[in-house]
């Protein structure tokens, strides 16, 4: 994946995806261990030996290597560190994990308080401050960490930082590959000598590879569990489906009728509502006679139109007039008309006593008519 998109799905991840992936890894692990109680003891033996993680302890001269689970393990053997004997026949090849302790020596931890806004992108903002924590730089050691705690209140966190010097970890893995063993984990125990650091310093490369038969029977199940969920679905589904076509061809009946009286309805509605229409037009619109006639009734004796324009909406008027300046008074007290202004200044007439004017006004409309 491309390093820009990495890093801009990194916060999601942390925000989201994580407390999801460890909700559902939660519910698995108590669901199968539900499941594999109900198994017989010898399938329940079986499965417990193939969840089993071989440890191997790198000591001073030799590896030993024990089976079992975090919480307990028993002892198999040991295996030489200077001379590698790959006819090695009790060691065992089809453990889950297969986890590399280093010498508690060889591995170094130390705790910081970091900003909390780095966890965003903690792994790099570790790389690059390696060197400002610790003796080594970041192409020097292979690391992990984990973070503690989170105070939001001073926007800090507290990290474990846990490194080892790289050339530490290639030793002990290629020791171990030439055994034949591939690793899953690299760690170490805890300061006490007895717990395990939660922390993984194996480099991605190195790390053994799922198996082929394993992931196609997990994909199997997978598959399984879904079609198995299908049919709980769809099942009951189709009962109803039975049950509801057998009613159908009485719905479809009334359905018809229903439709007929609906259709009647809207032919009803649309033959009232054409009948309306003219006189609702007519109500609501002055014909433009009547404008006219409502002009020619109310411009006093002393006023000459010169030019008349009327539509649905407006009323302009140009001419001359003695008393130009009581037209607005005498227009807005018609019913027919309402904003009565000059479309232009008034301008008198030369040698005459009149006015020349430009007046217009709204049709009327609603409460004034």
């Amino acid at each position: 994946m491309n390093v820009n998109v990495r890093r801009s799905l990194h916060p999601l991840r942390i925000r989201y995806a994580a407390p999801a992936l460890a909700s559902l890894r939660n519910f698995w692990s108590w669901w199968s261990s539900e499941l594999v109680a109900l198994l017989p003891q010898s399938a329940r033996a079986a499965i417990a030996r193939r969840r089993q993680k071989l440890f191997i302890e790198a000591g001073p001269e030799n590896l030993a290597l024990a089976l079992g689970s975090w919480a307990s393990s028993r002892d198999v053997t040991t295996l030489p560190i200077e001379a590698q004997d790959e006819k090695v026949g009790d060691a065992p090849r089809d453990a889950q994990q297969n986890i590399l302790l280093m010498p508690t020596s060889k591995v170094l931890a130390t705790s910081l308080k970091l900003p909390l806004a780095t966890e965003e992108n903690l792994e790099e903002v570790l790389a690059f401050e390696m060197d400002q924590h610790t003796p080594f730089t970041a192409d020097k050691v292979y690391y992990d960490y984990a973070v503690t705690s989170r105070d939001a209140e001073r926007q800090e966190i507290d990290v474990d930082l846990v490194y080892s010097p790289r050339t530490e970890i290639d030793r002990f893995c290629d020791l171990v590959a030439g055994y034949g063993i591939d690793l899953d984990i690299v760690t170490s125990r805890g300061r006490d000598g007895y717990n395990f650091r939660a922390i993984n310093l194996l480099p991605q490369s190195r790390r053994r590879s799922r198996r082929i038969v394993a992931h196609r029977l997990n994909i199997g199940l997978a598959a399984s569990l879904l079609v198995l969920l299908a049919i709980a679905i769809v099942l009951p589904i189709a009962q109803k489906n039975r049950a509801i076509a057998s009613l159908e061809a009485e719905v479809q009946v009334a359905a018809a009728a229903a439709r007929e009286g609906n259709q009647l309805r809207r032919d009803l509605e649309k033959m009232a509502e054409a009948s309306r229409f003219l006189v609702e037009k007519k109500r609501a619109e002055l014909m433009a006679v009547q404008l006219v006639d409502e002009v020619s009734r109310i411009l006093p004796d002393h006023t000459w139109v010169s030019r008349l324009d009327v539509s649905a909406t407006e009323l302009q008027i140009q001419g001359q007039s003695e008393a130009s300046s009581s037209l607005i008074a005498i227009v807005e007290a018609s019913p027919y008309f309402e904003n009565a202004s000059f479309r232009s200044p008034v301008v008198q007439v030369q040698g005459t006593d009149s006015d020349r004017f430009h007046l217009s006004a709204d049709v009327a409309t609603g409460e004034k008519q």
